[in-house]
């Protein structure tokens, strides 16, 4: 695989979600290849015969359910990371995902840039789980797991990528928008809809208390 060309494997049933999603990947990785699948059958139907770069796959489909029968995917193509999504998204869910090996967790409702973003980081190697609500996180509890505990593991499999670190620490430099995007090569609107993201994903009220919380984390260095 090149980063220009990479092979996509869509699987959803939702007949909009699929043709919107495959659309939009094209358009971002010109030269890609989108194979699309409504069902774990198709799926496990296309890797017995080739290799994606990165499997997106639905939660719920008509024959199973992905996290479940993940291990038969995995099978087939057990070098291939592989993005979940779901329309619905809570703490066991992404407890499963994580203890699966799942590169990264997508809710439904996420924005184009953050779509696009998990899409890089996993096709990048990177835990994509950035997306996911902190709250959802911090439910993210198995049996005989403590609240502590569960947050540890999800603040280990929970990094944030550079650009998003990056633009963390012009806002506690207290950096507009308008200059971020312009050190970064990003457009306005991208740089708003990041800064959104974060200060809602931190918890924050403010720019200068999303950097405060991030620093609090341990995801930044004071």
């Amino acid at each position: 695989m090149s980063a220009a060309s990479p092979h996509f494997l869509l699987v959803d049933d939702h007949a909009l979600f699929r043709t919107g999603l495959g659309m939009m990947l094209s358009q971002n990785w010109p030269q890609s290849r989108v194979t699309q699948a409504t069902t774990l059958t198709q799926a496990r139907a296309v890797l017995a015969q080739e290799q994606p770069d990165l499997i997106l796959l639905d939660v719920h489909l008509p024959d199973g359910h992905s996290l479940m029968d993940l291990p038969t995917l995995r099978a087939l193509a057990p070098d291939c990371p592989v993005l979940m999504m779901s329309a619905e998204v809570n703490g066991q869910q992404i407890l499963q995902a994580r203890q699966a090996g799942v590169t990264g967790f997508l809710p439904k409702v996420a924005s184009a840039s953050e779509v696009l973003e998990a899409v890089r980081s996993a096709l990048g190697g990177q835990m994509s789980y950035a997306a996911v609500p902190y709250e959802v996180l911090s439910q993210a509890g198995g049996e005989g797991d403590t609240p502590a505990a569960v947050m540890e593991v999800a603040e280990a499999e929970l990094r944030l990528n550079d650009r998003q670190l990056n633009i963390l620490r012009y806002l506690g430099r207290g950096t507009p928008n308008k200059a971020i995007a312009r050190q970064m090569g990003m457009n306005e609107s991208e740089v708003r809809a990041e800064v959104s993201w974060l200060t809602e994903w931190l918890g924050a009220t403010s720019r200068e208390q999303a950097h405060a919380e991030a620093v609090a984390r341990g995801l930044l260095q004071p």
